[in-house]
């Protein structure tokens, strides 16, 4: 995910105001996005994950990617299998035929699940919720899966309600190379024509609807409304207390990324 406002900017001449069209992510009150499908709810990145979210009231569901060696497009966070699973080894390595029958919540510590979870696909995970907003972030970066993902896309019909996010720009408009119809968050090169165009008092807007900052102490509203200004929607991560999904939603953001979406969802509501 892509810092967006929170880096210091060091700009020596006042920044022009631009019109900038406005974001059609702006919401009024916060969108609850369940972080890796709902971290502590489920294993992460899993269907029971999702399940469980949108049964809470996750208005948009966010998943890992990744790929496996014959090229099957999966939702998950670490590229080692051991971290979760019983299995072994980078799953860029191993076929889907050998991934699929994993259990995925070898560790988790949650309550007790019936049966084992298993690593799902993008593809039946976007059919399974073909109502849903799905926040989907690369981490892969070798070999380079855009191409793969933007099948699973456009195969699914997913394009219109789908955004991707990747902490590689490479990985970022690598994907847009080969999807430019499907939204992109805030990147790094993004902010730095930012940095540039404030350095020189220049207009500046951004080329994305959607920033993804992570939630610090000081996040205030005027830093929301800046973006908003640039036309840029805020999407924080990642919240779970119950002070801190209040103080993100009193700053104005306009989605918050958490492994609570059962608390989230609650406290926004009550501030309705």
């Amino acid at each position: 995910m892509v810092l967006l406002f929170m880096t210091a900017c060091s700009a020596s001449v006042a920044p022009i105001e631009a019109s900038c069209p406005a974001s059609q992510f702006v919401s009024e009150t916060p969108l609850v996005i369940a972080h890796a499908g709902g971290n502590t709810i489920a294993p992460s990145n899993s269907m029971l994950a999702l399940e469980r979210s949108v049964e809470m009231g996750a208005d948009i569901l966010d998943l890992d990617v990744r790929m496996t060696s014959d090229g099957v497009v999966v939702a998950r966070h670490d590229r080692e299998l051991s971290t979760t699973t019983d299995g072994s080894g980078p799953i860029d390595e191993t076929a889907w035929v050998d991934v699929e029958r994993l259990d995925a919540a070898v560790n988790w510590t949650g309550e007790p699940l019936d049966g084992t979870v298993g690593i799902p696909r993008v593809d039946h995970a976007l059919a399974a919720f073909p109502d849903m907003w799905f926040s989907l972030e690369i981490k892969q970066t070798v070999p380079p899966m855009g191409a793969a993902l933007c099948e699973v896309i456009e195969r699914t019909g997913s394009a219109e309600r789908v955004f991707i996010s990747a902490n590689d720009d490479q990985a970022a408009y690598g994907f847009n190379d080969v999807c430019p119809d499907v939204l992109l968050t805030t990147t790094y090169r993004d902010l730095d024509d930012r940095a540039a165009a404030d350095e020189a008092g220049q207009p500046w807007c951004s080329a994305s609807p959607i920033g993804q900052p992570p939630y610090r102490a000081g996040f205030d509203a005027e830093r929301v409304a800046e973006s908003h200004n640039r036309g840029t929607a805020i999407f924080v991560w990642t919240v779970n207390d119950l002070d801190d999904l209040r103080t993100v939603a009193l700053a104005g953001v306009d989605g918050v990324y958490t492994d609570r979406p059962d608390l989230a969802r609650q406290v926004f509501d009550s501030l309705d």
